[in-house]
């Protein structure tokens, strides 16, 4: 088994390095509501607590960087690429951790590699630092307050997917290019839905 701990304390360090003092900041915050969010889930706190840290492993790096380190990785990038490259820090972010920590499971690693665009089969680990990448509370918007309100009240997976199609209708808003696999991911959630709606009219 990992040792969790000392992964923690040594990542802290590193991002001292990697990251601004604030994007510091926030991936401490997210490792810790990542944490009380594992114990509510029952999902393994200590890996929810080293992935909330390590999310954010690459965020630093500019545009033009990702998409080189993209290839370093030989990460299969989108039709647009450039619109879409500042999500590639999941991706290459989970590259560089499990080489940096081979000892962690591909569960962390996977959590991490998801944390932007998502996928269709996320796991109660995914999901949690999904949301709480989002609802950590150094982040200010008011939107996410409804959001926070319903944490740990209603499944994960009804969580997640209110937290996935706010950040929808948040690049809506915003007239953002949508990542393909995201769209991939709120197509599998509706059918989802409406397959769970037709059994239960069936019964």
């Amino acid at each position: 088994m990992p040792d969790y701990d000392a992964i923690y304390q040594d990542a802290r360090k590193q991002l001292q390095r990697r990251l601004t003092q604030w994007r510091l900041l926030h991936s401490i915050s997210v490792s810790d509501i990542a944490a009380l969010m594992a114990n509510v889930y029952d999902v393994d706190v200590n890996q929810a607590r080293i992935a909330g840290l390590l999310h954010d492993w690459d965020k630093n790096y500019s545009d033009a960087e990702l998409l080189k380190r993209a290839k370093r990785f030989d990460i299969k990038l989108p039709e647009n690429p450039l619109e879409t490259a500042a999500l590639l820090h999941a991706q290459t972010g989970a590259h560089a951790v499990a080489q940096k920590y081979p000892e962690l499971p591909r569960s962390v690693i996977q959590a991490i590699e998801r944390h932007t665009s998502a996928a269709p089969d996320m796991s109660n680990l995914d999901m949690i630092i999904y949301v709480a990448d989002m609802i950590e509370p150094l982040r200010s918007q008011s939107s996410l307050q409804p959001l926070r309100s319903i944490a740990g009240h209603v499944p994960l997976e009804e969580l997640f997917v209110k937290c996935f199609q706010a950040t929808m209708e948040h690049l809506i808003r915003r007239h953002r290019f949508i990542h393909p696999d995201s769209l991939m991911v709120w197509n599998n959630y509706l059918a989802k839905e409406r397959k769970e709606r037709t059994q239960k009219t069936v019964k």
